[in-house]
């Protein structure tokens, strides 16, 4: 749905719609382009709010600073999912995530394991179409600590046998998600089949120096969510992404622009190539 979403929006910017002048929002963009915006916050904040001037596209509801429910609408239709989070003491253990049609395309049950204080595995439990789905989901990190891989093998239909496996692999440069490899197969004998393999590749380019706002919310929540929509894996970089571009297996490259206003703390307030605000609320 995230992803639609962001392909909705580029074909807006194809038909030279422009952002909404309206300054009724927490943080009104700056439209000066620089660094002297009225904002109202300027201490702690969290993301509340993606807007695109008709709806709230991305909504982030919390409770004392804590992610309780997500909804992600999609910009043209009033197709929804939910995402609602469970937490033992303060630590995220659960994530469903269901769509609002009837039957669902989207029924997702995430149960999430810690190693060491990181999130280290999770598993999903999926119902399509009366269909019982399992994934074990396994996340890797490098020497340094950072996000490096994340691995699902799949058994679909109530199978003991897993079926799929997908891998997402991270490429980093100072502290962002420059290129994101999503390599799919089948698997025969519980063993991944490399003749089978197709590869998507995301390339995430032209990178701010400001804060990104999906920084203010769980990054494990992003990191589950990325499972689902791959092309959003540059929510878990430090900075703003200027660029996206997806390579698929066949076919051109598609690629879209970004690009933002701050305010006086360094936090984008819109996005002018996917015609967008970002809300937020004080902590």
């Amino acid at each position: 749905m995230i992803k639609k979403y962001f392909l909705s929006s580029l074909a807006a910017l194809a038909l030279g719609f422009v952002v909404s002048c309206d300054n009724t929002t927490e943080d009104p963009p700056n439209q000066n382009k620089n660094n002297t915006s009225t904002a109202t916050i300027t201490g702690p904040r969290i993301l509340s709010r993606v807007n695109n001037g008709s709806k709230d596209l991305e909504e982030y509801i919390t409770s004392g600073g804590m992610l309780s429910q997500v909804y992600v609408r999609d910009a043209g239709s009033s197709n929804a999912t939910l995402s609602t989070v469970t937490y033992t003491g303060s630590t995220i253990s659960q994530i469903k995530i269901q769509d609002n049609v009837n039957p669902h395309v989207t029924d997702n049950t995430y149960a999430l394991t810690y190693t060491s204080g990181k999130l280290s595995a999770f598993t999903m439990d999926q119902t399509i179409m009366g269909s019982a789905n399992h994934s074990d989901f396994t996340v890797y990190y490098d020497a340094a600590g950072t996000l490096y891989r994340i691995v699902e093998k799949k058994k679909v239909g109530g199978s003991a046998s897993y079926s799929f496996y997908n891998e997402m692999k991270f490429t980093y440069s100072a502290g962002n998600i420059v290129k994101l490899d999503y390599i799919r197969m089948l698997m025969s004998g519980g063993n991944p089949d490399t003749s089978t393999a197709s590869t998507m590749v995301y390339y995430f380019d032209n990178y701010d120096s400001k804060i990104n706002p999906y920084t203010t919310l769980p990054k494990e929540y992003f990191m589950v969510a990325s499972t689902m929509t791959q092309v959003n894996g540059s929510m878990l970089s430090a900075n703003n992404v200027g660029k996206v571009t997806m390579q698929s297996p066949a076919g051109p490259q598609i690629s879209y622009p970004k690009g933002y206003l701050y305010d006086s703390q360094n936090y984008p307030v819109s996005d002018l190539g996917q015609l967008v605000k970002y809300i937020y609320k004080a902590l």
